[in-house]
């Protein structure tokens, strides 16, 4: 039996509208084309339209505009090594900034979460479920604990950090994983890349991100977890002196003081203390 033609129009634009809502609910890939998100507003903090884009070649690099930067996620990165130095410094930091920014307001977001729930008598049963979910996640006893793990640290640390890890922009783990820290993997079934080298003969793996902004959630996560960095983890909640905090960075590389040497010649060779003062454009400020 055939539909009256009126009834098969309707049907075909039905089918075209649910087909529309599902394509804007699919998942970013590393190929896709540019899509933008909305994180969720929290309290006072202003809502913020994060746009996930690929890099295939430098010149999708959106040069920032500080102070107030666009937050911009790069899912897909795109080798420097061609370019002048200046330029590709340049180019690095446009590239590592927004991601950076964004993930602290994230962390800023659950310091305020925490807060509000600190202040609740009696939190409720989705209350009592976010905490034990962050408990887990920054391996925390207690709420004070939390708080102290959710604090962040200057950015130009951050950043310098990625490029003495990344080669500027120019490491394998960079390249192909987003790994921008060097944060290994101990989970099979996580997504991952094999290094080429090994330890006591065994093989070395290290994560790998589906964008630049998931890379520096994680890295807040490790700093919070890691017993070596403990005593960062306490400098930083009184002094906000990047120079003076990197000292207590001295266990996040194998080499030890020469890597805090290192960070120390990045950060004013470069003038990356510049960098703290930067903020996100919030959807508010546009």
């Amino acid at each position: 039996m055939h539909l009256p033609v009126k009834a098969t129009i309707a049907t075909l634009a039905v089918l075209l509208l649910i087909t529309l809502s599902l394509t804007r609910l699919a998942p970013v890939n590393d190929d896709a084309e540019q899509q933008s998100s909305t994180d969720q507003k929290i309290g006072s903090q202003p809502a913020l339209t994060i746009t996930y884009k690929p890099i295939h070649s430098p010149d999708d690099i959106e040069a920032l505009t500080p102070p107030l930067i666009k937050p911009v996620a790069y899912t897909r990165v795109s080798t420097l090594a061609a370019l002048e130095v200046s330029t590709k410094k340049q180019k690095f930091f446009d590239m590592i900034l927004p991601a950076v920014l964004i993930s602290k307001q994230r962390l800023q977001a659950k310091r305020i979460k925490l807060a509000e729930i600190s202040a609740m008598p009696t939190p409720d049963a989705a209350a009592q479920a976010w905490l034990q979910k962050q408990f887990k996640l920054y391996k925390a006893k207690d709420s004070t604990q939390l708080k102290s793990k959710l604090a962040d640290h200057p950015t130009s640390i951050i950043l310098a950090q990625a490029a003495l890890e990344t080669g500027w922009g120019t490491s394998r783990f960079f390249l192909e994983g987003n790994n921008i820290f060097g944060v290994w993997s101990f989970n099979a079934k996580e997504p991952r890349m094999r290094a080429s080298q090994t330890r006591e003969g065994k093989p070395i793996y290290v994560k790998r991100y589906s964008s630049l902004i998931e890379a520096v959630d994680d890295y807040f996560v490790t700093i919070a977890r890691g017993g070596p960095y403990r005593e960062f983890r306490k400098a930083r909640t009184q002094t906000q002196d990047a120079l003076e905090l990197i000292k207590y960075l001295n266990y996040y590389s194998e080499i030890g003081d020469e890597y805090v040497q290192r960070l120390r010649s990045i950060i004013t060779r470069n003038k990356m203390l510049r960098f703290d003062s930067y903020q996100l454009q919030t959807a508010d400020a546009i």
